[in-house]
């Protein structure tokens, strides 16, 4: 058998050239599947980065800080992780650059445990303060109450002790008059012809009245239930009164007889109707009259 030394040779060629496409084929192949799922794990990691940033940026969104001071430490945080978001989107990315970002993203989460806990911290307090301000205030109410019922009940013993020591008036009458000369008065029940009201009483003492002078005020009231003659004004400490007559009455004995004349200047304010005359001793009502004007 005769081997053609040129043939062989171009088979060896080819046959080596074969194997070699093959290798290389295989090599190329092999490395773009590496690169490719190099690729997909880089945009992977990408997408996670940037879900993770999204959804940090929606926490704070959804936090409510309790004072100014904390909003803007939230705000800063937020405009953080935004910055990185953004940069992230802009930029193409590999690994060293993945690195480099999820390197930062565990900071910013450290920073949002941080600055949560702080938030945490201080809505705590809030409401400890909120639970302490309550009791205060629930407190003081009932404080409140009870100095309220401690006055009511001095205002009712007060009165109680101002009936007790007071004088007080029996026998009171009241007559209008009609001066006909210096030493003479007809009674009249007439307001045309009337120009004195003369109101004649008994104060009462007993053995808890103070000895000593004591104010007594009148009042005239008429239908309407106004005031209609007023000589004076008076101020106690919890109230004021306005008077038509007063005279001051020194009490050395138990019974003491008092009249006092009320001089009608203008009858302006007068009408036919009942007329009620009340005696004060002081702010304290003592005794009380009615008159009949036509």
């Amino acid at each position: 058998m005769i081997v053609n030394p040129q043939l062989f040779n171009y088979r060896l060629i080819i046959g080596t050239l074969v194997i070699a496409i093959v290798v290389i084929g295989s090599y190329s192949f092999s490395n773009y599947t590496t690169l490719k799922n190099h690729q997909e794990f880089i945009e992977q990691e990408t997408l996670l980065v940037q879900n993770e940033l999204n959804e940090m940026i929606k926490s704070y969104d959804a936090v409510k800080a309790n004072n100014n001071t904390m909003q803007l430490e939230f705000n800063e945080a937020k405009s953080k992780l935004e910055n990185v978001l953004d940069s992230l989107l802009v930029f193409n990315t590999d690994a060293s650059v993945i690195s480099k970002y999820k390197n930062q993203l565990a900071i910013l989460k450290k920073e949002k445990a941080r600055l949560f806990a702080k938030s945490e911290l201080a809505q705590k307090e809030s409401r400890f303060l909120e639970v302490e301000v309550y009791s205060m205030s629930q407190q003081l109410f009932n404080q409140q109450k009870y100095v309220q019922s401690l006055e009511k009940e001095n205002a009712i013993l007060s009165k109680t002790i101002k009936k007790i020591v007071s004088v007080s008036a029996v026998n009171v009458n009241a007559v209008a008059l009609n001066t006909v000369n210096s030493k003479t008065d007809m009674k009249t029940s007439k307001i045309d012809d009337l120009d004195h009201i003369e109101v004649c009483l008994t104060l009462l003492s007993n053995e808890f009245t103070p000895k000593g002078n004591k104010n007594i005020f009148v009042q005239l009231i008429g239908p309407d239930n106004r005031l209609v003659v007023e000589r004076g004004h008076v101020r106690f400490k919890d109230e004021s009164l306005d008077y038509s007559g007063m005279t001051v009455v020194n009490n050395n004995y138990d019974n003491i007889d008092v009249c006092t004349k009320i001089n009608v200047e203008s009858k302006k304010l007068l009408k036919e109707g009942t007329y009620n005359v009340v005696i004060y001793n002081d702010d304290f009502l003592i005794g009380k009259t009615e008159l009949e004007l036509y």
